[in-house]
């Protein structure tokens, strides 16, 4: 079954690296990186944390661009970070705590949604910018819902809200680059994966990616489709992907719901396309 992700893999970027991957003077591109844990690569697995020992889909899609030896990637994500703290700092799910103790890809001071706008501003030679923010949303409604006397209940009932937030978040953050920051460049926005096969957690993802489309069309977004991506290398496995390699192994049967390497090469290969079908 390796085999299979393997060839999907290599498929998608060979269907990429045909494609005239840029528009205008490449020799001055430079992609700005922003999100959660999913584009820092977080892996809880790693000892003596250190920005430099995660890899993310940034910078395997920098290092097919051949971006890393020329340091044109800034990876501005934040393990932890909500659509909210994204915004307008805060808690969130640990992104401030993280930011402390370990650090991050591109140290600055401030929220991610103040870096952004500042980098937008003062450097138009940017054509690329990646952005995953929602997945935090959803882990903080999981836990909360963790101690109710129905999970499901709880969750269904709560999801509405929640989505409702993120839209707006996501409006907010979009509008500031796209007008705020004068931004007319590429964006692309990177749809989340399942952690699993619970049609719960499965609903509440799609979900998310739907309000994601939904509000990111009208910015002229695009977007990096790491759900498909996912079920499809899932799908000789039962739909978990956990079992099919893509996630951080944290024992013999269970995850942590972060991309392993593999997931973060399939994640890079769903960028690398999205990147290289500009009109």
């Amino acid at each position: 079954m390796k085999t299979f992700m393997d060839m999907f893999k290599r498929a998608l970027l060979l269907t990429v690296l045909i494609v005239p991957a840029f528009a205008g003077n490449t020799s001055n591109y430079t992609y700005l990186a922003l999100g959660d844990s999913v584009a820092s690569g977080f892996d809880p697995t790693i000892t003596s944390p250190a920005p430099s020992k995660y890899i993310g889909y940034p910078e395997i899609t920098a290092g097919v661009l051949n971006l890393l030896q020329s340091g044109k990637e800034v990876n501005a994500s934040c393990p932890g970070e909500t659509s909210g703290t994204y915004l307008m700092g805060g808690t969130g799910n640990g992104c401030q705590a993280f930011r402390d103790a370990v650090g991050l890809h591109t140290n600055y001071t401030g929220t991610q949604s103040s870096f952004a706008v500042s980098q937008l501003q003062s450097n138009k030679h940017i054509d690329v910018v990646t952005l995953g923010i929602g997945g935090n949303d959803l882990l903080l409604l999981q836990q909360s819902c963790s101690t109710a006397a129905s999970f499901v209940l709880c969750v269904t009932a709560a999801l509405p809200g929640v989505l409702q937030t993120y839209g707006a978040n996501l409006t907010q953050i979009l509008t500031e680059l796209r007008v705020q920051a004068g931004y007319t460049g590429t964006i692309i926005l990177v749809e989340y994966a399942a952690p699993n096969n619970n049609p719960l957690f499965i609903e509440a993802v799609e979900a998310l990616n739907s309000v994601m489309v939904g509000v990111g069309t009208p910015f002229g977004a695009r977007f990096a489709d790491g759900f498909t991506a996912f079920q499809i290398a899932s799908a000789f496995y039962g739909g978990d992907p956990c079992a099919a390699g893509l996630l951080v192994r944290l024992s013999a049967t269970t995850c942590d719901v972060d991309p392993s390497r593999a997931g973060q090469d399939l994640l890079a290969a769903t960028v690398l396309f999205a990147v290289g079908n500009v009109h």
